[in-house]
């Protein structure tokens, strides 16, 4: 993994694996961003090629500005940039304290099929696919979601994505968590109503879960890690399951939908368990799916391929003695020693 220091502006981009054809990865700003702390988003991505079995690599570009001095920084990175850019060999998204119009200077470049970014009833087509391959896990691993019980922790435009698609699916929502806490269960074994959930995320945000509570002190966000359910997603954060929240867990299989979603401790816990965890790789493959697509694919052509692609990985990777999870990981890298001569150090884990 290279680290390169920017030199027109504070910041750095870092680049996954040496030779690829393609770098991509999200753009951050803050004083304080660190590469340590991008290092799993940027092997996320990796892993997610690797899946694919496209010769592409993670990437993620850091500008340590403050917010303030953002149009400046974003400025000095395309000119710094600008070759990376204008060929594709670099591409990049909106992340932490930046949107679509800050990054506008860098996104002109953008080569990729940009379908991903239409919206879908308050959210991006790409939030959709991760629903649509998080919820094909699921399914994978439960045999299908009619009647399952789920949580979801990380509620958010994805969570969102991923309601929609187990709701259609016959499945019922019974927890959904942000870092503002997680609604109260349902009574008598009811559930949450996507229509509900999308209307107070898409008006609230994060407090999402106070109004659907109807509690303006809603309960802990850990405490979506119940094992009442048939299956958790889990999409805050690096490490939003940890060795604690496995244990909570027990034997209920988990779906990571974002980047090393699930810690190391927590895997080693659900393995130890006999519990199946599927790859956040896996489950999110769909967006990148998308990005070179042939421009004559619809929104369908590009579900239908999400769902083909995560099952086919499910169904190869099931019963593992390792579990789904490492298995994933062993077919990425199997895919990885046929481009590169080493293997990168460190799986996504957080």
């Amino acid at each position: 993994m290279e680290t390169r220091q920017l030199e027109s502006t504070p910041g750095f981009v870092i680049f996954d694996l040496p030779g690829a054809q393609h770098y991509v990865g999200e753009a951050r700003l803050g004083t304080r961003l660190i590469p340590g702390n991008a290092t799993m988003l940027v092997r996320h991505l990796t892993y997610v090629f690797a899946t694919l079995e496209q010769q592409r690599s993670g990437a993620s570009i850091g500008l340590k500005s403050d917010p303030a001095d953002a149009h400046g920084a974003v400025e000095a990175l395309a000119d710094e940039l600008a070759d990376d850019f204008s060929t594709g060999r670099l591409s990049t998204s909106p992340g932490l304290r930046l949107d679509a119009e800050l990054l506008a200077p860098v996104l002109a470049h953008d080569q990729r099929n940009l379908i991903g970014n239409d919206d879908r009833d308050g959210i991006s087509f790409n939030h959709e696919l991760i629903g649509v391959g998080a919820a094909s896990a699921a399914a994978s691993l439960l045999g299908d979601l009619d009647g399952k019980r789920i949580a979801i922790e990380g509620f958010g435009p994805a969570g969102l994505g991923i309601a929609r698609e187990a709701a259609a699916a016959g499945a019922s929502i019974v927890r959904v968590a942000t870092a503002k806490g997680c609604t109260a269960d349902p009574i008598d074994g009811g559930q949450l109503d996507p229509v509900a959930l999308s209307e107070a995320w898409l008006a609230d945000g994060e407090m999402c879960v106070a109004t659907l509570s109807g509690d303006s002190e809603p309960a802990k966000p850990w405490t979506v890690w119940k094992d009442d359910v048939d299956v958790l997603f889990c999409g805050s954060k690096p490490a939003a399951m940890s060795g604690d929240g496995a244990s909570m867990a027990g034997s209920t299989p988990v779906v990571a939908f974002s980047s090393a979603a699930v810690s190391s401790k927590a895997l080693a816990v659900l393995r130890a368990a006999g519990t199946p965890v599927a790859a956040d790789f896996v489950a999110a493959a769909g967006p990148a799916l998308g990005w070179w697509a042939d421009p004559v694919l619809t929104h369908d052509d590009l579900r239908s391929a999400t769902t083909d692609t995560v099952n086919a990985v499910m169904s190869e990777t099931a019963g593992h003695d390792d579990g789904p999870f490492m298995a994933a990981c062993y077919r990425a890298e199997s895919f990885l020693q046929t481009w590169q001569d080493e293997l990168p150090f460190g799986r996504p884990l957080g």
